[in-house]
Formats: C-alpha cells, structure tokens, sequence
C-alpha cells in the first residue's frame, strides 16, 4: 500500500530502500548452524519473500514465528533481526507508531550487543518512520548516523540507501535542490553495483521531485525508468506504484486516455496482490476518469467494484 504522505507532492515517494530488510545468520562460521537457529532463519527468509510480494499478513506471521524461536534459544541478533522485520511490515501498512516501537527495541538490543549494523539499519528504519511522522529534521539526523556507520564499514549499497533516504530528508525541508543530488548520489552507487531495486527507488524519488515542479517530460521519464527496473526484478508492488505514478502525471497532463491506462495497469497488479486501500485508490481513479471521458457505464462498472470491496460481509 502507499505510505500516508505529507502533501500530495509526496504520494509517488517511496520508503521501501529505507527499511532495508536483512537477513543473515550472524555469522561466517563453517560450523553447521543449529537447529533452531536455522528453523528462525528459514522463517525470516520466508517473511522477507512475503514482503516483496506484498503479503503482510504472511510476512507478519512468519517474523512473529521467527522471533519466538530466536526468543526460545536467546539469540539477541536474530530476536532484533526479527523485531526490526516487524517494524518493517507495521511502517509499510501504515501503522507507524508501532513500527516505531519495534524499531527502538531492536536498536536497544543492538546497542547493547554492539552490533553496528544492526544499529545502523535501525537507525536508518526509525528516521524513515520518524519521516511518514511527518518529522523531517529528526529523520535527516537518523539518517546521517546511519550513513557514519555505512561510510565506516565500507558497505556501498548501504550508503546508496542513506543517501537516497537522506535526500527525501531535504524533499520534505523542501530543500529540492539537495534532495535532488542526494537521489543522483544514490544512483550513481546503485547503477555501478546493479541494485535494481534501488534505482527504481531513487528513480521515483526524481519523478516525484520534477512534478512537483510540473516538468512533466522529466517526470515521466523518471517513472518510466523506475518501471522498467521494477520490471527487470518483476518487483509487483513497485511496478503498482510506478504504474500509478505515470497515470497520475498523465492525468495532470490532460492526456486522460493515457492516465487511464496506467489506472487499469496498476489496479490489475494490485488486484493479483490483494492490497485493498491501493484497489480502491485505482478504482476512484479509474471511475473518475471514466466519467470524464463521457463512459457513464464503464464508470458505474467501477464504482460497483468499489462498494462491494467496501461493504460489509452479510
């Protein structure tokens, strides 16, 4: 689903490069990994996949699996691991106070274990929580303590998040010009170790910026770039959004045919995903449009479609 944003020049911003989900075993020992430690795993490993393929629930249950068995054998790296994945799951459906608290608890175990990354992607995870708070300034300062201990290690794909989070940072101060050189930092990084996720992020994260200047051309060729790597790594909930983004600038445009073309795209996709608050928002989209275009009976198709999603089960 689309994270709730500060003013509609943020709708097409996307979050996700900022949580960062991690999974690992801790270690690089040769020695065969106990039972219940790889039992844990495998259930994180299996709630990261949920994710990417936008099924929180699964995701959820699989994390929360994950944690009682790290629980069970008080293994604190992967008890924050799976703390820090739950965080992850609450932020992108939109419940960000409990995200918050699932963020500082695993940042107080890795603290306390003196696991710099662990604290470094809780760092970076609760300045993007603190950023859909609507607390910018707070965020950039996450952010750049985050980005210290990437630069220290020397880990580059890394930096390329922070850097982009960092430019949504200066987005919402509405320093658009540092924003923008923070985007193109990040893809310059990603482009040079192929992280295609991350370049559809920091492509969106362009888009957005040059339709909130009405530059229509540039936007458009932003999204379109963010959509052909979402593409490439068939990321479905990114390729929503890039599809929603291109409809949207389209519409502004006045190119309504266009704009109802990416609106049909995007609502197929998230249809397949199941994410009923992006259902909706593409079949109001999708009605309107219709209506606009003199289709009253396409439009009430549609509008049919949303009142079924919305009523109750008798």
């Amino acid at each position: 689903m689309m994270l709730k944003r500060i003013g509609s020049i943020f709708l097409s911003v996307l979050f996700l490069s900022g949580l960062l989900l991690s999974i690992s075993s801790g270690c690089a020992s040769r020695q065969p990994i106990p039972k219940q430690r790889a039992r844990a795993m495998e259930l994180d490993r299996k709630g990261a996949e949920f994710f990417h393929q936008g099924q929180y629930k699964k995701a959820l249950d699989s994390f929360q699996k994950g944690l009682h068995v790290h629980e069970s054998i008080d293994h604190q790296e992967g008890v924050a691991l799976s703390l820090n994945n739950l965080g992850t799951v609450y932020q992108t459906t939109g419940e960000h106070l409990r995200a918050l608290d699932f963020y500082q608890r695993a940042l107080a175990i890795n603290s306390e274990t003196r696991n710099e990354e662990g604290q470094s992607l809780n760092l970076n995870n609760i300045g993007s929580v603190s950023l859909s708070l609507g607390k910018p300034q707070a965020a950039l300062e996450f952010f750049q303590k985050s980005l210290a201990i990437e630069e220290k290690k020397g880990n580059i794909k890394g930096q390329a998040i922070r850097w982009n989070n960092i430019g949504l940072a200066y987005r919402f101060l509405q320093q658009n010009d540092r924003a923008l050189e923070c985007y193109l930092r990040a893809k310059k990084i990603n482009e040079k170790i192929e992280n295609f996720w991350g370049i559809a992020d920091n492509l969106n994260n362009i888009g957005a910026l040059y339709e909130s200047k009405k530059e229509w051309s540039r936007a458009i060729e932003a999204f379109q770039g963010a959509l052909e790597m979402d593409k490439k790594i068939e990321n479905s909930v990114g390729i929503s959004t890039d599809l929603a983004n291109l409809g949207r600038v389209f519409e502004a445009m006045g190119e309504k045919e266009k704009a109802l073309n990416h609106y049909l795209r995007a609502w197929r996709v998230n249809e397949y995903l199941g994410l009923k608050e992006r259902i909706l928002q593409d079949l109001s989209k999708i009605t309107s449009l219709y209506e606009a275009l003199g289709k009253p009976e396409e439009a009430r198709k549609f509008r049919q479609r949303a009142q079924e999603l919305t009523s109750p089960p008798k």
